[in-house]
């Protein structure tokens, strides 16, 4: 079951406090909606695809600068430009179907320029069905755009608004020319990729920002009870799947409804827990983002601001053998958590809860990404204390309707491990370093290497200090009379012995 009671009121509530790129408008009972009036100029694209209506005077007047054709205002003209080029990039980029035609005499698109509500930049009104081979739920629609998109409540102003609303609005009505099954329950994933598309369109503009630092200071919700602030999730998904993703789901949905179109799709690549693994990840690449940039799939993900965390959602490392925290995640959401300040140089994690549940953990700013978290242990380790642990959590179906699903980390000391060999294979035998956890003081400690047939090839007595618990790096060499082939380099301790195979390439 998904949870949809509060979505439709939450979209007219937000609609009517912030600006938005566009609204799309369900139709009229009667199966036509009026069509604005008063718009005595239209201009007919230069590929004859779009008819731009527009009027030069009165409180619709587009700006009446004219510097390319002294008979069309610039905007127009430049609208007709953008609107072209979005065309091209959603059918034979994105291969999407062309939308319905409403009219066979009159076969352009229409898009009605005057003023609009504050702050909105554009809307699209579904107008007739026409079921189409293989879209049984094809709509026609029209667009309107404001008319010069200048003013309070524009975060972007002028032309560069013009561009993205421009391909904003085109996208609706690809979109409701391929389907409208649930206007309700999928208007979330509509508005989400007609404002994903802005940034594959004009990746300078940038106009989603302000969507970005809404959902960093709101995360945790579910997905469908956002309208633009989950925009960065389509960021994330098609540079994860070279750009597929969108235009996959989206062809998808011609022959069904959006839900079970995109679940299909998510779970052809991740398996049974589709919709929680990309979430998690999803989450991962906001935290990346904040702590390490070259990581993240983000483009612009160094400029966005960082995660709020508020009370409840991170805590400090606890100096004891074992502790646990409990959490809880929507359904089909994305949250974190933060463990912070750990002293010692490993610990282990597990992750449980009574419904699906994916999670990943991150040491804050290590080269090294994020692992997986399951309900074994996972042993996570930093180069250095104290240090900070980054968890992203993805969840699907809550466990009881309605309700949030719990969420337990069990957190304890990390057992004592050989970590890494490097490098391996060795090309230098002049340097050769391993690097281990000890969890407990070990009373001496050495090193010894081996080749294959289990003859010793060097012995080393390690220091007192590198006998101490905590964490560990020591370096040697190799003869350099040694052959090429396998070897293999044993720690020992106390109650502890650690084998590590590696080649030797000369």
């Amino acid at each position: 079951m998904r949870y949809f009671n509060t979505f439709i009121v939450f979209f007219l509530v937000a609609a009517a406090l912030f600006g938005g790129p566009g609204h799309l408008i369900p139709p009229s009972k009667s199966g036509m909606n009026l069509r604005p009036d008063g718009l005595d100029q239209t201009y007919i694209s230069p590929e004859g695809l779009f008819a731009l209506h527009y009027t030069n005077t009165g409180k619709d007047t587009v700006p009446q600068i004219y510097s390319t054709d002294s008979g069309v205002p610039d905007y127009i003209l430049f609208a007709g430009t953008y609107l072209e080029r979005g065309y091209r990039l959603l059918k034979d980029t994105l291969g999407l179907p062309q939308p319905p035609v409403d009219d066979i005499r009159n076969p352009e698109i229409d898009i009605y320029f005057h003023r609009l509500g504050y702050g909105v930049y554009g809307q699209t009104t579904l107008e007739l069905s026409k079921t189409l081979p293989g879209r049984p739920k094809a709509y026609t629609s029209f667009s309107e755009i404001h008319h010069t998109l200048t003013g309070t409540g524009f975060y972007t102003e002028g032309l560069e608004a013009l561009k993205v609303t421009c391909v904003h609005e085109l996208f609706h009505v690809f979109q409701v020319g391929i389907g409208i099954w649930n206007f309700k329950e999928d208007l979330w994933f509509y508005e989400t990729s007609a404002t994903w598309i802005e940034e594959v369109a004009y990746p300078d503009v940038n106009d989603y920002f302000q969507y970005v630092e809404r959902y960093v200071n709101d995360w945790g919700k579910p997905i469908y009870d956002y309208i633009y602030e989950n925009v960065t999730w389509l960021l994330f998904l098609n540079d994860r799947y070279n750009g597929e993703a969108s235009p996959a789901i989206w062809n998808a949905i011609a022959e069904q409804p959006v839900w079970p179109a995109i679940t299909a799709y998510l779970t052809e690549k991740s398996g049974s827990k589709g919709w929680s693994e990309h979430l998690a990840a999803w989450g991962m690449e906001h935290l990346y983002a904040d702590y390490l940039p070259d990581l993240s799939h983000f483009d612009d993900g160094e400029t966005y601001p960082p995660l709020l965390f508020p009370a409840g959602t991170f805590s400090s490392y606890s100096m004891t053998d074992s502790f646990t925290v409990v959490t809880y995640g929507q359904p089909f959401s994305s949250s974190f958590y933060k463990i912070q300040h750990i002293t010692t140089p490993g610990i282990q994690i597990r992750i449980l809860s009574p419904g699906k549940i994916s999670g990943k953990a991150w040491v804050s700013k290590s080269v090294i990404g994020a692992v997986d978290l399951s309900r074994d242990f996972t042993t996570i380790s930093s180069t250095g204390v104290p240090w900070d642990l980054l968890i992203a959590l993805g969840t699907e179906e809550a466990y009881t309707s309605g309700e949030a699903l719990r969420i337990t980390l069990d957190i304890r000391e990390g057992e004592s491990s050989l970590l890494s060999l490097f490098p391996n294979p060795v090309t230098d035998p002049s340097f050769i370093s391993i690097r281990y956890h000890l969890k407990n003081d070990s009373e001496k400690g050495k090193m010894d290497i081996y080749d294959i047939r289990g003859r010793e090839i060097r012995s080393l007595a390690l220091s007192r200090e590198d006998t101490r618990s905590g964490l560990h790096t020591v370096t040697t060499n190799l003869p350099e009379t040694l052959a090429s082939g396998i070897y293999i380099a044993v720690l020992r301790f106390d109650n502890h012995t650690f084998p590590a195979k590696f080649t030797l390439l000369k």
